[in-house]
């Protein structure tokens, strides 16, 4: 391209831009710092990204459907025991066959073998020094 003094302009790399060469530091042309830098919204997302990562990256769909038939299981066996902190220490110490045989008699009310099932978790030692350690007594059956 030729101007009026009649010098050849030479097209540069940031020719899309409307920048000819030699242009890289007038304002909107090549990479400034301005293009490096994070704007607000940039920046959030990119915080918000690296903060939930982590989170997800240790949820496996194991632990996330263990914790769903846990809180599942905590509505039948609030019923039976009566307390929120003995509900509790019952379903954190059921294994995941004995959620699974809790969490089948959701929306119904608990049957002699779901009852007989939270007595014998109720029982064990660990739930034992769970109610101790909550301040509650056993439930009684």
């Amino acid at each position: 391209m030729r101007g009026k003094s009649g010098m050849g302009r030479r097209e540069s790399a940031f020719a899309g831009q409307g920048c000819a060469a030699g242009d890289a530091g007038a304002r909107g042309c090549g990479a400034g710092w301005r293009q490096h830098t994070l704007t607000g919204a940039k920046a959030m997302r990119l915080i918000l990204a690296l903060t939930v990562l982590p989170f997800l990256a240790a949820c496996s769909p194991e632990d996330v459907a263990d914790k769903v038939g846990r809180r599942t299981a905590e509505t039948v066996v609030q019923p039976v025991v009566g307390s929120g902190a003995a509900t509790q220490c019952v379903v954190q110490n059921a294994d995941a066959a004995e959620v699974q045989t809790l969490v089948r008699d959701v929306g119904t009310v608990a049957g002699s073998s779901t009852e007989a099932l939270i007595r014998t978790i109720a029982a064990r030692a660990p739930t034992q020094d769970c109610f101790r350690a909550a301040g509650i007594a056993a439930p009684v059956f």
